[in-house]
Parts: structure tokens; sequence; C-alpha cells
């Protein structure tokens, strides 16, 4: 698929928002999804298929978890300006924000801290500014989980650390660690990466079956890239990454879509390891380009989760930033160009200046990884066949609801899987969101639907872009019998997983379809 808006590539990161966290977050088991930001995200990342979603660390408490945030920002703004304005360059050669501003939202203590003030008339240049959030007037920066935008007429990244703490990273001992190492995520996403030009972002949904195969060729790379990443010697390090090299090529040989996925190695590993880099560089701050490299590496194999139960497998919707970020870590060790490995699949970059080796494998991690994509497969076909069941069911209507660009976040869990829907590609999604559409507020909470993506005109300037646009269409199947229309011919939908009150609609093509106005 190609990059045709800096926003989709947002919309996925929103969309892969948990999952982005969960790399540091070993309690939690449910990942939301974000692009454009459809990393993007973050989802890039679903939901095991044979768990049900955890429930949120931040409805338990929410008083406790507010005084939580509100203790550690003062610490947080300190630490992000060190690294993502002072020492960004010791990230990486090319990561320079001098004249970008980062602006944190704490609005459950009505709190804001601008850091590396650019405006003049308001205070020193390069100054950490902090208002109220009641002072700030523009709304739609509250509800965004994260976004690159103008303020004070500066470039500006703004991120949510409510929102971010409602997905999960909040919760355990590691708080503060996983809020940072989020924050730093997602900013070099937008700071960095947003005219990255890195080949192969095509979808991130599921397919169904599954190809077993290219699991298990993930999972080696991941084995031999792991223990490059422990081995000192340069030797023997090159052995055990052309010995990775040798299962790449057989996953790129295995199937289409692996090559058009190879470049989230690229965006995904580049983010985890910067942001376990900048984590390290907080805690050893003297230490030289070579340690600071190793103790990333190590970072990263330490938190892994590895998802069956034998311990042996990645989790899937963490491949591309568990292999991608190893990679990553290899590239930068044995001294490969900044430029090349910023713009490249890593372990392409590596194949090209190092070649393959044939690698004998892991018979216990093949045999694991059959046992539980097999039974992954019967699981994703059970997805897949609910959807495709409601669609034929002349019980059920099909409600097609329009989504904003400002409508565009949303948690999601589970799988999402693509789907071919009236002979156009679609994903299915289970999702919680919020839309408003004129005076119609709809309310997903983790409802079943497709998503059907909307074409949209590239724009040089994301922060240009009318928030009112069309990027999608949501499509539930809902019992007919839920479904009441008014005498004003308003449409009310009630139900758990779907509230719908008097949007104005037109029935076309067999669905009720809401309108924009």
């Amino acid at each position: 698929m190609k990059k045709i808006t800096y926003l989709l590539l947002i919309i996925s990161i929103i969309t892969v928002f948990t999952a982005c966290g969960q790399n540091n977050s070993k309690e939690t088991d449910q990942k939301t999804k974000t692009a454009a930001t459809q990393e993007i995200t973050k989802v890039e990342e679903n939901q095991k298929p044979d768990e049900k979603p955890q429930g949120n660390p931040m409805e338990s408490n929410p008083i406790e978890n507010s005084k939580k945030i509100r203790e550690m920002m003062p610490k947080l703004v300190k630490d992000i300006k060190k690294t993502m304005i002072d020492d960004a360059g010791k990230l990486w050669p090319s990561f320079n924000n001098a004249d970008k501003q980062i602006l944190l939202l704490n609005p459950s203590n009505k709190m804001a801290y601008l850091i590396n003030n650019q405006k003049s008339d308001i205070g020193s240049k390069d100054e950490v500014i902090e208002y109220s959030t009641d002072s700030i007037k523009d709304v739609q920066l509250l509800v965004m989980p994260f976004q690159l935008t103008t303020f004070n007429d500066h470039p500006t990244y703004v991120f949510n650390v409510d929102i971010a703490a409602s997905f999960g990273p909040m919760s355990g001992d590691k708080a503060y660690e996983d809020t940072f190492n989020l924050i730093v995520h997602e900013g070099v996403h937008i700071l960095l990466q947003s005219g990255n030009s890195v080949e192969g972002q095509g979808t991130r949904a599921e397919t169904y079956p599954e190809d077993i195969n290219s699991r298990y060729y993930r999972n080696e790379m991941y084995q031999y890239l792991k223990a490059a990443a422990l081995i000192k010697n340069k030797d023997e390090k090159i052995d055990q990454i052309q010995q990775a090299v040798y299962f790449y090529e057989l996953y790129l040989n295995s199937n289409k879509k692996n090559k058009e996925q190879d470049g989230y190695d690229n965006i995904e590993g580049m983010a985890t390891y910067l942001q376990e880099k900048a984590y390290q560089l907080l805690n050893h701050p003297d230490a030289s380009a070579k340690e600071l490299n190793d103790l990333t590496a190590q970072s990263i194999v330490s938190n892994v989760m590895l998802t069956d139960k034998e311990k042996l497998l990645l989790d899937k919707g963490r491949e591309f930033y568990d292999i991608g970020s190893l990679a990553m870590a290899a590239a930068v060790d044995l001294g490969l160009d900044s430029k090349a490995i910023f713009t490249t699949s890593p372990l392409g970059l590596l194949k090209s200046k190092f070649g393959s080796k044939k690698a004998e494998g892991h018979e216990n991690i093949k045999k694991a990884n059959q046992d539980y994509y097999t039974s992954y497969n019967n699981k994703l076909k059970s997805y897949v066949d609910d959807i495709a069941t409601k669609q034929k069911d002349d019980n059920y209507a099909a409600v097609r609801i329009p989504v904003t660009i400002k409508n565009s976040s949303g948690m999601f869990q589970d799988m999402i899987v693509q789907y071919e829907y009236k002979g156009k590609p679609a994903e299915i999604q289970t999702a919680t969101r919020e839309i408003v559409l004129g005076d119609t507020r709809i309310k997903l909470n983790q409802m079943k639907s497709l998503f059907i993506e909307s074409p949209m005109e590239a724009q040089k300037d994301p922060m240009k872009m009318d928030p009112n646009m069309v990027m999608g269409y949501t499509i539930v199947f809902v019992p007919k019998k839920d479904i009441e229309i008014s005498k004003d011919k308003l449409l009310t939908i009630q139900r758990d997983d779907l509230l719908i009150f008097d949007a104005k609609y037109e029935e076309k093509d067999g669905e009720y379809q809401i309108l924009t106005k």
C-alpha cells in the first residue's frame, strides 16, 4: 500500500497504539491500534486469539492514576526534553528537533507542559512553559492520543498522557518507563519518520489462513538476532546475523504479503530501538556510543513478550517491533551507514552487507509454531465466519458510518483481519471509538465491524488537512429488530456495543448510510 498521506501513517499508529506501548508493559495483553499513525500505529498488534481483552487498568482507580500521572509529570517533562530535544542527535544523527515543540497534556489534572517553546512573546525561547488545559481553546488537542499540529504558530508534537495511560502503560512498577517509552516511540514516528520513503508498507491486517511457515521463519529470525545481540565477538555476531538472513530470505519468498510488509521492520523497528536507546541514555548518560547500543540491544531482548505456553514464540503483532529493533541494533553495532539504515529494511540491509548462511533452525520452535498457529487459524476462521454469516443473514442490516480524520482514534481489541466486502478490500475490526458527525454522536464499544478506507489525495502538510475529511467507513451489522426509525426519519440504535441517537441517514445499496450533516 502506498503511503499517500502522513495522516494515514498517524492513523495507523493510533490504531496500533497499545501495541506500541505493549512492548514495555508485561502486565497487559490488550492492544490498541492507531495509523498513518496506522502504526499505525502503533497496531501494529492484536489481542491474542485465545484470550479475551483484559480490563483497562486505568478504570479501576482513576483518581489514584491521575495522582500518579501528576507526580510523574515534572520528571517526564525533564526527561523528554533531555532526550528528544537536547540530546536527540545522540539517538539518531538526523534527529534534530531544535525548532520543534512538544506539548505534553494531562487534562485530568488540568496541566499541560510546552517543551522547547519557540514563541518569544510568551516566554524565553527553548524553555518549558506550563499551561492550564482550561486555557487551550482547541479542544481537538485534548481528545487525540497524539498528533503533529500547529501550536502557537509552530510545529508541535502533542501527546496526551491521560489517554496514553488509559490504554495500559500506567499499570505495574514500570509505569514511568512505559509512559516515557511510548512518548518517544510515537515521537520518532511523527518527528523523525514522517518523510521516510521506506518501501513495503502494505496492510497489517491478518490474512486467513495465516501462513504457518512464515511465522516459523520469523521466529527463527528472532532467535538468531537475539543471539547476535548478546554476542561480543564480531565474527560470531555476523555468523548469527547471516543465519537470521537465511530465514529472512525464506520468509520473503514465502508469499507476496511478506514482501509488502517488509518496510514495517524499519518503521516499527527504529521507533522501538530509539525508545529503548532513549531510556538507556537517561540511565547511562556517560556511556559511549558502543556501550549505549549494547545496553539498548540487551534491553530490547529483556522486554520481548513471548506468546505461547512454552514461551518460545513472538507475539505475531509484535514481530515488526522486536525483529526490526534487534536488526537495527545489529546494523548500528556493525557500523552500517545511518542513512541506509534509516531508509531500508534492516534485514535487507544486513543481507546486502553480509549475505546469508544456511541455518539448521530449532525443532522445538518449529513444533511450537505448528501447534500454536494451527489453533490460531481455527480461531481466525471463526472470527471471519461471524461477519460473513451476519452479512448474509436477512435478520441483520448493514449500517455504514463515516469516519472523519478528527474521529480517527480508537482502541482495537482482538485481531484485525483482511476481508472483501462487495468486491472492495476491507478489514474486520473489534473497535471502541466515539464518532461525532454534526449533532450525532455514535459510540462503538468493542463492536465487531468492517472498516473500508476512503481514497484521499496526498497532502504535503498534514497539519493543514481538513479534520472533517472522510477517511473511511465503519460498517456494522445489527439485528433489524434493534433499529428504530422515528417519524422524522432519524435512526436510533441502543445496544451494549453500539449507541446511535437520532442520526440522519439514507437507504442506499442495501445499507443504512449515516450522513455527515
